[in-house]
This record gives C-alpha cells, sequence and structure tokens, in this order.
C-alpha cells in the first residue's frame, strides 16, 4: 500500500512540475488589440540631484531618467509631480547593495520627452502622514522639449 502511496505521489509531483514550467510557455497572439512595443528612445538623458533647478532643451521622443536618493525604512519618499509633455514610462526603487538594514537606496523615474514644448518634473521628499511645512528637500527641473 505504501508503494502505491509513493508512485501516486510522485505523478502528482510530476504533474505540478509539468504545469509550472508550461505555465511560462505561453505567448500573445498578433493581430488587432496586441499590445505594441514601444520604440526606442532617440536619445537618453540620465540626471541626479545635481541638476535640481536646472531647465535642459532635449529632443523630442528622447529618454528621460531621474534618479534621487530614497530611504523608505525611514518613512520618507517622494512625492512626484509631472506635467504634460513628460510622458511616464516607469519607476523603481533600487535597494543599496550594502545589505545593511535601514540603509537608503536610489528611486529612478524614467519618462519620454513626447511632445514639442515644456515639460516638467517635481517632487518633495516627504513622509505622506505629515503636514508640508515648505522645509522639505525639494527637486524640480524644466524640460524644453523641441
Amino acid at each position: 500500500m505504501t508503494h502505491s502511496k509513493r508512485i501516486h505521489a510522485m505523478l502528482v509531483a510530476a504533474f505540478l512540475i509539468a504545469c509550472i514550467l508550461g505555465a511560462g510557455c505561453t505567448s500573445q497572439p498578433e493581430g488587432p488589440g496586441a499590445p505594441t512595443e514601444t520604440p526606442a528612445p532617440a536619445e537618453e538623458f540620465v540626471f541626479n540631484e545635481t541638476a535640481n533647478n536646472t531647465t535642459v532643451t532635449l529632443p523630442a521622443g528622447s529618454g528621460i531618467t531621474i534618479r534621487l536618493a530614497e530611504n523608505p525604512t525611514t518613512g520618507y519618499s517622494w512625492n512626484v509631480t509631472s506635467s504634460r509633455g513628460l510622458q511616464y514610462v516607469n519607476d523603481t526603487f533600487i535597494p543599496p547593495e550594502t545589505g545593511l538594514v535601514g540603509a537608503g537606496g536610489v528611486h529612478e523615474w524614467q519618462y519620454r520627452a513626447a511632445e514639442k514644448g515644456t515639460g516638467e518634473f517635481s517632487a518633495i521628499y516627504r513622509r505622506p502622514w505629515e503636514n508640508v511645512t515648505g522645509n522639505e528637500t525639494a527637486f524640480s527641473m524644466t524640460f524644453t522639449i523641441e
């Protein structure tokens, strides 16, 4: 009887493994309604805190990456706003490589200079549950898109 249970358990395990491995082997059909890939930007521009309060001119279609130090373990995070002309692509927190508990990392935002004109990116570093006092760390950039 135990030999039969062992074989049954092995067959169930093999079936589950086959299901897990097969789950990643699907594809989406192409055609109407299928997602399209965004073309690669013409140029890539990367900015950090040294670009605070600057105006930058760049060509339409360019990729914009803004990287700012952030330590969410303290409760602080960047409250970001961006204007028309900048198309949001992605944002992510990059943890520190130190492995130390409580160490800060970098928050990275990616945008595309979507249309000619002016675009603005601004952020306030604050705890969301605290009232804004005007003494918070702030970052802003203006983009002239040609």
